[in-house]
C-alpha cells in the first residue's frame, strides 16, 4: 500500500494490534523483575545470569527468521507465538519456587525463542494496516515506554497485596493468552512477499557485515549499540543485589524497572533538546553512561541506585537514537535493513556477555571493562569527527 493512501488516524486493525501489544508489553515488564527474583530463590547467581542469557540469546537468530516468516500468514504466527509464550509462563506459575532450575530456564528459553518470530511478523503486518508507518511506530514506541512503567508498577502492587511474585508471572501469562484472540480479529491481509530463500538471505546478511566493515560511520554506530547492550546486560544482572538495599528487596526490583521506563522517556525527550548532531549531547552521553552505570553497581543506598538507573536508561535511550540515525544518514535505504539485522544479532550476544560479568569478574574489573569500552567509543567518535571535517571540506561527508 502506497504512503499516499495511508491515514494518520488509527483504523480498527491498527487499534486491535496496538491494544494487544500494549497488554503484552505490560506483561513483559511486569514479569521481568519477577523472574529475576524467582531466580534468586535457587541460591546460585548463575541462574540469575542464566535468565538474562536465555532472554537475549534468541535475539541472535532473529535476523535469519525473515525467510521463515515470509512463508506463512503473519497473524497465525503472531497468534501461536503468543499462545506458546502464555503457556510457558503458565507452567512457570505452577513450578515450585527454587526447584528444577533447568526446567525454569528451559521454559523461559522456549518462551523467548518463540517470541523472536513475533516481531518480524508484526512489523511485516504493520505495513499493511493502511496507517502511516511513522504514526503507528511512534505510538508503539510511546506504548512501550508507558507499559514499562505501568507493568513494573503492577508487579510491585501484586507483590505488596499478595506477598508473592507469582502473581506477576500469572499476569504475564494472561497478557499473552487473552490478546492472542485480538490478533485473529485483524482483517488486514499479510503482505505478499516472494521468499528469497535461505542462501540469498545469508548473502544479504553478509552484505550487511561488509558494509559495517567498510563504512567507518556505520562501524561506529554498531559499536555504540554493542557497548550499550553490554552495559544493559551488566545493569540487569545487578538488579537483585542492588534491590536488597530497599526496605523490601523484592519490591526494589520492580521500582528499578520503573526507573527504566522513566529514564527512557526522558532520554527520548532529550534527543529533541540536544539533537543527535550536538557535540554537547554526545559528550554528555559518554559522561552520563559511564558515571551512572558505575554509581549503580557501587551504590551505597537503594535511592541513589534508583536515581543512577534513571540517568543510565536516559543515556541509553539517547544513545540508541544516535546510533540509528547514524546508520540512516550514512547508508542507502537498500542496505539499512541488513545492517540492523546484523546489529540485532550482536546486541543479543553482548547482552548475554554483559549479564555474565557479575559471575566472572570483580566489581573493579567490571568497572574497568566498561570504562575502556566507553573510552574506545569516544576515541573512535573523535577520529570520525576529524574525518567528517575533512570530507565536509571536500564536499563528500555523509552528514554524520
Amino acid at each position: 500500500m502506497s504512503q499516499a493512501n495511508r491515514t494518520t488516524k488509527l483504523n480498527k486493525d491498527a487499534k486491535l494490534l496496538l491494544v494487544s501489544q500494549s497488554a503484552s508489553f505490560m506483561g513483559d515488564y511486569c514479569v521481568l523483575p519477577a523472574i529475576l527474583i524467582l531466580a534468586t530463590y535457587y541460591g546460585n547467581y548463575w541462574v540469575v545470569s542464566g535468565v538474562l542469557v536465555v532472554r537475549s540469546i534468541p535475539m541472535i537468530f532473529q535476523p535469519f527468521l525473515g525467510v521463515f516468516v515470509d512463508k506463512f500468514e503473519r497473524k497465525v504466527i503472531m497468534f501461536w507465538t503468543d499462545i506458546i509464550r502464555g503457556l510457558c509462563f503458565l507452567a512457570l506459575f505452577f513450578l515450585p519456587e527454587g526447584e528444577f532450575p533447568l526446567l525454569f530456564l528451559g521454559l523461559l528459553f522456549v518462551s523467548y525463542a518463540s517470541g523472536v518470530f513475533f516481531n518480524p511478523a508484526r512489523l511485516s503486518l504493520m505495513a499493511n494496516l493502511g496507517v502511516d508507518v511513522k504514526r503507528i511506530n511512534t505510538l508503539f514506541a510511546l506504548a512501550t515506554t508507558l507499559c514499562i512503567i505501568f507493568g513494573a508498577s503492577f508487579g510491585a502492587l501484586f507483590l505488596f497485596l499478595m506477598g508473592s511474585v507469582k502473581a506477576a508471572v500469572l499476569f504475564n501469562a494472561l497478557s499473552y493468552l487473552l490478546p492472542a484472540a485480538l490478533v485473529l480479529m485483524i482483517k488486514a491481509e499479510s503482505p505478499k512477499i516472494d521468499s528469497v530463500g535461505f542462501r540469498a538471505h545469508m548473502q544479504s546478511f553478509k552484505r550487511g557485515l561488509l558494509e559495517i566493515k567498510g563504512n567507518a560511520y556505520v562501524r561506529n554506530a554498531v559499536y555504540l549499540m554493542m557497548t550499550m547492550a553490554t552495559m544493559c546486560g551488566v545493569a540487569y544482572s545487578f538488579y537483585p543485589s542492588v534491590s536488597e538495599g530497599f526496605i523490601d528487596g523484592e519490591v526494589g526490583n520492580f521500582i528499578l524497572t520503573v526507573a527504566l521506563g522513566v529514564g527512557g522517556f526522558i532520554g527520548a525527550k532529550s534527543v529533541e533538546r540536544w539533537g543527535f548532531q550536538s557535540q554537547v549531547g554526545i559528550t554528555l552521553f559518554y559522561i552520563l553512561s559511564l558515571a551512572s552505570i558505575l554509581c549503580f553497581i557501587y551504590s551505597p543506598t537503594f535511592m541513589f541506585a534508583m536515581l543512577a538507573a534513571t540517568v543510565f536508561y536516559m543515556a541509553m535511550e539517547f544513545g540508541e537514537v544516535i546510533a540509528k540515525v547514524r546508520v540512516h544518514e550514512s547508508t542507502t535505504n537498500d542496505i539499512q535493513g541488513r545492517i540492523f539485522a546484523v546489529s540485532e544479532a550482536l546486541i543479543g550476544l553482548c547482552l548475554s556477555l554483559g549479564a555474565l560479568f557479575i559471575n566472572l569478574f570483580s566489581l573493579p574489573v567490571i568497572a574497568g571493562i566498561i570504562g575502556l569500552m566507553i573510552i574506545a567509543l569516544a576515541v573512535q567518535s573523535r577520529s570520525l569527527r576529524h574525518m567528517t571535517d575533512k570530507e565536509q571540506h571536500s564536499g563528500s561527508a555523509p552528514g554524520v
